[in-house]
């Protein structure tokens, strides 16, 4: 019976995803207004039909809500500064919720796998460094700390994904660690197109990254072991 439902709501997922990226793509923004909300909408949903660990269902949901508020408000960002501003907080709740989640829930009590790979976080910070660099010139007054504070709690979400490994069973980590690996490109590229340099269809792929992202982290917590 959950093989049927699984596939019903990946046909849900199909539509309400072709819908918004077709939306991006034509730069109708007026097609997503109807869907955009339906995404982390449909990750609760199917996370918590399929999920097997059912201590981090509140931490997971709030998450997704976070990361919900966040959609709504950055849909109106075009319209009012404000709803940007509002939508970066709601999208830094969300990775302080993950950061929680992927820190404090696991299958095994090994040492975390930064402790034993601790060079691999300089490419962490180098990356984020990098892209601080090149949005600097183009943030003014409060934008420079807010920018680089979302920024730095984005590699810290990563970087708890990659910590994961060898503590949750691999396809778990695999799922998690690639999400989040596509959160930092997705929100890399919403900050370049809008302080530095404007690319063609940014829109588009920002949001199939973004998109991406959320169910690569969802399915890798659904796979997590009680």
């Amino acid at each position: 019976m959950k093989k049927y439902t699984s596939l019903i709501l990946h046909l849900v997922l199909l539509i309400i995803v072709v819908i918004e990226l077709t939306g991006r793509f034509t730069d109708n923004i007026r097609l997503e207004y109807p869907v955009k909300p339906l995404i982390m909408i449909w990750m609760a949903v199917y996370f918590l039909i399929y999920s097997k660990k059912k201590s981090f269902t509140i931490p997971v949901l709030i998450a997704f809500f976070f990361s919900w508020l966040g959609d709504n408000f950055l849909m109106f960002s075009g319209k009012n500064e404000l709803f940007f501003f509002a939508g970066v907080g709601g999208f830094f709740l969300a990775q302080l919720s993950y950061i929680y989640i992927f820190s404090k829930y696991k299958e095994e009590n090994r040492q975390g796998y930064l402790r034993k790979k601790p060079l691999l976080i300089i490419f962490f910070l180098l990356y984020v460094g990098g892209i601080y660099f090149v949005l600097f010139p183009g943030l003014e007054g409060i934008m420079k700390p807010i920018i680089l504070v979302y920024a730095l709690s984005l590699m810290a979400m990563s970087m708890m994904a990659l910590n994961r490994r060898g503590r949750v069973n691999p396809p778990s980590f695999r799922y998690v660690f690639a999400g989040s690996i596509l959160f930092l490109l997705s929100d890399s590229m919403i900050a370049i197109n809008k302080f530095s340099t404007e690319f063609p269809l940014a829109g588009f792929w920002i949001m199939i990254t973004y998109i991406s992202a959320q169910y690569l982290i969802m399915r890798g917590l659904v796979y997590e072991k009680s």
